[in-house]
């Protein structure tokens, strides 16, 4: 027997698992390029939905400034070219024959905490999902709690942690799809023109934009994801070299984040090895200073810091008590920073990613490398560069960066504690002039 299937309900083969298991899962995800139809087959989902029963949707955005940047226009587009029952309002589409309601939301607009009502919602969609904040998924999500209601997400990821990605994949109860323009054959010939000029031109946009890979490098993260990713592969070259040891100490700051100390030890000429690292959660700044103590007698560091901010300033003291040589790192510290710079701990960071970008850097750390594609960087009026503070990230939601604070201070020890080196350098024409290169080779 053959059951024909409304037209409005003619989607791309790959999303119809989506049809197929309607209310079979909690949270429904699909993602990929421009032109794969994920947009169009969930909102003739909705609307289909909404002519069978009555149901509440709400369609929500991290930012959404007017109904015109949500999916407000799609809707209507398709109400009108199916000819459906619906009044359509200028706030909200409503069904006239089940009741049926959907209304359109922007959860930073909004304010995340403000979610009253959320939980009388039976769909919530979320378009354009890798707009969304960590902090929005954990304080929006719990609120939609009516029984058998459904969320669902499209997207085109920007990075390889995106939090709505990270959030779905690991849920038994997610039904995820990753579809492609050449997958959906209702893609218009302008758009597969548009993706073969675009593979032509830049074939990593190209795969960011048309085939929904994830991009190295978002527009404010300081990292490139591929390079993180490459640092556990990198095998060191050049077998002279003067053997050093450094440590970096990140001090919890707060009750919830963790100490963090860092060993990094030099493996070639140019390549330094993270071969020890170890955290702890400790009340206790006396404990902790016994820790640290215990540690850089056991590893024996050619130079080492601590990170001098809040309590910390309170351990290096006590350390310099003990006769422990040890280096303050003041993140805040303004004075003596190149100008470029906002403060001391941007000049650390730009400084590990300098290390990274040419691939200096061994890190096989799960962990780290996450922490490390949180980071993001931003400008002061006057141009100078900072990296978001761990109390920001804390209110977004991302999870406070200690082990990478750990590693940058661990990096930065070498270019500033490590001790002066000098290198001769053949300007060209018979000149040659000596560089200071403060050891990072």
């Amino acid at each position: 027997m053959t059951t024909l299937v409304p037209q409005i309900l003619d989607l791309p083969p790959k999303l119809m698992p989506f049809l197929i298991n309607l209310g079979k899962y909690r949270y429904y995800l699909a993602d990929g390029g421009r032109g794969s139809g994920k947009s169009q087959a969930f909102g003739r989902l909705i609307l289909y939905v909404c002519e069978k029963r009555k149901v509440r949707v709400c369609c929500g955005r991290e930012t959404q400034n007017s109904i015109e940047e949500s999916v407000y226009r799609l809707l209507v587009d398709l109400i009108q070219k199916f000819g459906l029952n619906f009044r359509v309002t200028s706030s909200k589409i409503i069904h006239n024959v089940t009741g049926s309601e959907i209304i359109f939301k922007g959860f930073r607009e909004n304010g995340v905490e403000n979610t009253k009502g959320m939980e009388g919602f039976d769909i919530v969609w979320v378009d354009e999902a890798q707009t969304l904040t960590k902090r929005t998924i954990d304080v929006v999500i719990p609120t939609i709690r009516k029984p058998n209601s459904v969320i669902w997400f499209s997207m085109n990821r920007f990075v390889r942690s995106d939090p709505v990605y990270e959030f779905c994949k690991a849920r038994p109860n997610c039904l995820s799809v990753h579809i492609d323009y050449f997958e959906n054959p209702f893609c218009t010939q302008e758009l597969i023109d548009e993706a073969n000029i675009c593979k032509a031109t830049n074939e990593k946009d190209y795969r960011h934009i048309w085939l929904g890979e994830p991009m190295e490098q978002a527009e404010d993260y300081l990292f490139n994801s591929g390079k993180v990713s490459k640092m556990k592969s990198i095998e060191p070259w050049s077998d002279l070299f003067t053997p050093a040891r450094v440590i970096g100490i990140d001090f919890a700051a707060q009750g919830n984040d963790l100490s963090v100390l860092t060993v990094l030890d030099r493996v070639s000429q140019v390549h330094w090895k993270m071969t020890f690292q170890e955290a702890w959660s400790e009340a206790d700044a006396m404990v902790s200073t016994g820790k640290i103590v215990d540690l850089l007698a056991k590893f024996k560091p050619t130079a080492s810091c601590i990170d001098v901010g809040g309590m910390g300033y309170v351990v290096y003291n006590r350390l310099q008590e003990l006769g422990v040589r040890i280096n303050a790192f003041n993140g805040a510290e303004q004075k003596g920073v190149p100008p470029e710079y906002g403060n001391t701990r941007a000049w650390g960071y730009y400084t590990l990613r300098e290390y990274i970008e040419n691939e200096w850097l061994i890190v096989n750390s799960p962990a780290t490398e996450k922490e490390l594609e949180d980071i993001r960087f931003k400008y002061k009026s006057n141009g100078e560069r900072l990296i978001m503070s761990k109390d920001e990230m804390r209110k977004q939601g991302i999870h406070s960066p200690d082990r990478a604070d750990s590693l940058m201070m661990a990096v930065f020890c070498i270019t500033q504690w490590l001790g002066d080196a000098f290198q001769e350098v053949n300007m060209g024409g018979g000149q040659k002039i000596i560089r200071k290169t403060n050891n990072r080779f």
